[in-house]
Parts: structure tokens; C-alpha cells; sequence
């Protein structure tokens, strides 16, 4: 039988954008129809093209949202870390997943159905508000990510995608801002749509410039000016 997520652990969901001003009784509603999904790191969710009668919620852990190109290759999409809501559109039009989700780590999920969410946004409208901008916000950003796929060169899309990282999923260091979610270069590369040899000798040569540190396997920004710079501008 499916494991019911704490709910103190629910409750603070409710600091979530997308529970923002929501009623206590539609919380405590959602908690009640809501599981709890334990994934080991590799693992996939779901596959492109799959039904959709859920979105999930990330407890713990990190998410790689990905689609596969025309020549069969994975692309990363996204990678989605503690806190984040992910698989709503299919869930709100009951159609196929758009994109794939796999495991990039152990990963604890809430999933809340399609029939107890509509439940809920037919008895609270601040729910409905919060699911509008929050669609308005992934179109957004599904915009610049097509617009840096189709527009920009390797290497602008490289720093844009290090200067989110730095902004979003990093912390203060002596050294400059490191990024607490740790990528391999493959990883890096299938977010970027670049091959690991382009984007290990792009690398190297920003880490010989002191844009960038490495160490172990995690990223520290040193020059997030300069980044900046190098996310607006191509090479």
C-alpha cells in the first residue's frame, strides 16, 4: 500500500508558490489523497508519451527533466531540485507526458492526483491562480530554453545555464559562489546540447581564465560578472 507523506511534512508544502494563500482545509484535503514516492537514483518516473494522472512534488533529492532529440539522443530539459512542482501540464490536461523524469539522486516525491487536485481547484480559486502563474512561468522559461537551443552558440548557452545555476542552487564561498547541485559533465552537456569534448575544452579554458573553479566534480563560480557578460554575449 502507498506510503502517506507526514503531515507536518505536507503542511509545509504549504510555502510552495503554487499552495501560496491556499485554504488549510484544501491542504489538509490534499494531504489526506496525497502519496508519497521513493525513488533510488537512476530511477525513472515516467517516460515521454506516458499517461498522465499525477504531478509530484519534491521532497528530497533532484529530478532531470529530459526529451529525446531526432537523432534518439537524451536531452536535458531542466533539473529540478527540493521543493519544486514538476509534471502539471499533462495533469491538468489529462494527456500524455510531454517530457521524460528520472532520478539524478535519491529522491523522496508527493504525488497528488488528477482528480484530488480538480477537486480542490473547484473549491478554492486562489489554487487556480497560483496553477495560472505558475504555467505562465514554465512558458517562459520554455521560451528562453528554445530561444538558447535555436539562437545561441554553445558557448552563451553554457554560461546562461551556469549563471541559473549560480543564482538558483548555489552558496557563498571564499572562492566565489558554488554550485550545490553537482553535475557530472555529461549531465552538463545533455542541459547544454553540447558534446562532453566541446564542453570539457570550454570548460578548461574559463577554469585557465579563473571564471570558473572545479573540484571533485562540483562547479564554483569566481567571476559571476564575467559570466554574466558571457551569458549575454556569444563568443
Amino acid at each position: 500500500m502507498p506510503e502517506k507523506p507526514s503531515e507536518s511534512e505536507f503542511l509545509r508544502l504549504g510555502g510552495l508558490d503554487i499552495f501560496r494563500k491556499v485554504a488549510p482545509g484544501i491542504l489538509e484535503q490534499l494531504h489526506r489523497r496525497s502519496q508519497r514516492k521513493t525513488l533510488q537514483k537512476g530511477e525513472l518516473l515516467f517516460n515521454l508519451g506516458d499517461p498522465s494522472d499525477a504531478f509530484y512534488v519534491i521532497a528530497s533529492g533532484r529530478i532531470r527533466i529530459w526529451t529525446v532529440s531526432a537523432a534518439g539522443v537524451e536531452v536535458t530539459l531542466n533539473v529540478q531540485v527540493a521543493g519544486a512542482v514538476f509534471g502539471e501540464i499533462g495533469m491538468l490536461d489529462g494527456s500524455v507526458r510531454t517530457a521524460g523524469a528520472s532520478a539524478m539522486a535519491p529522491t523522496e516525491l508527493i504525488s497528488i492526483s488528477r482528480k484530488s487536485f480538480f477537486d480542490a481547484l473547484d473549491q478554492d480559486p486562489q489554487l487556480a491562480r497560483n496553477v495560472i502563474d505558475l504555467l505562465c512561468r514554465r512558458l517562459r522559461w520554455t521560451t528562453a530554453r528554445v530561444e538558447d537551443a535555436v539562437l545561441r552558440p554553445a558557448a552563451q548557452r553554457l554560461a546562461r545555464i551556469l549563471a541559473h545555476l549560480a543564482q538558483d542552487h548555489s552558496r557563498p564561498t571564499p572562492r566565489g559562489r558554488e554550485i550545490t547541485i553537482k553535475l557530472t559533465q555529461g549531465e552538463l552537456a545533455q542541459w547544454t546540447a553540447m558534446s562532453r569534448e566541446s564542453l570539457n575544452k570550454l570548460l578548461n579554458r574559463w577554469i585557465d581564465d579563473g571564471v570558473v573553479f572545479q573540484e571533485k566534480g562540483v562547479l564554483t563560480i569566481c567571476k559571476p560578472d564575467l559570466l554574466a557578460e558571457l551569458a549575454e554575449c556569444s563568443e
